[in-house]
């Protein structure tokens, strides 16, 4: 089925509205649409530069007669890329403040911060890895699940925890 967004961003917008988050899966919708009209626009900009659509919310300055097509962007596509990449803030900010979502499945937790993070529950299994029984923390980067806390209030405060150490080494690092 061909969606007006895309397969990956539908997906992930239902998987959000199926988690009681619809209002975080219609800004994703909506901001996935906004970067494919920008893209559409600036593709028509690129080729045709006078025949680009005209946008109602903000005037487009007309460009010179000897503009290249390849010249740097103008004032009117540095404001759309600036409001698409303050929607996609907006989206994760709020994504951020839901907390953890719980899952379809049992016993199971997600959260967004600069990455989808999950939090399991699982038995004692040491063929699998797992040590204790117990609530584990996955991050976005596939990492093998580390065992938190036995309960899941407990776990939870401890993974936010965690994951602020995590994101603020990594801001170190980058530094």
């Amino acid at each position: 089925m061909n969606h007006p967004v895309g397969t990956e961003i539908e997906a992930t917008a239902q998987w959000l509205e199926g988690r009681g988050a619809s209002g975080a899966a219609t800004v994703l919708r909506r901001v996935a649409r906004q970067r494919d009209q920008a893209r559409e626009e600036l593709a028509a900009e690129r080729i045709h530069p006078a025949a680009a659509p005209e946008q109602p919310c903000a005037v487009r300055p007309q460009q010179s007669a000897g503009a290249q097509p390849s010249a740097p962007l103008d004032p009117w596509a540095a404001r759309v890329i600036a409001m698409l990449r303050t929607d996609l803030a907006r989206f994760q900010a709020l994504a951020e403040r839901a907390g953890w979502v719980p899952d379809a499945g049992p016993r199971r937790l997600w959260r967004w911060r600069e990455g989808w993070w999950e939090l399991g529950y699982r038995k004692k299994n040491t063929k699998d890895g797992y040590q204790d029984t117990g609530w584990y923390l996955w991050g976005p980067d596939g990492s093998f699940g580390e065992w938190i806390a036995s309960h899941k209030a407990e776990a939870m405060t401890e993974a936010d925890r965690l994951i602020t150490k995590h994101l603020a080494a990594v801001a170190e690092v980058k530094r």
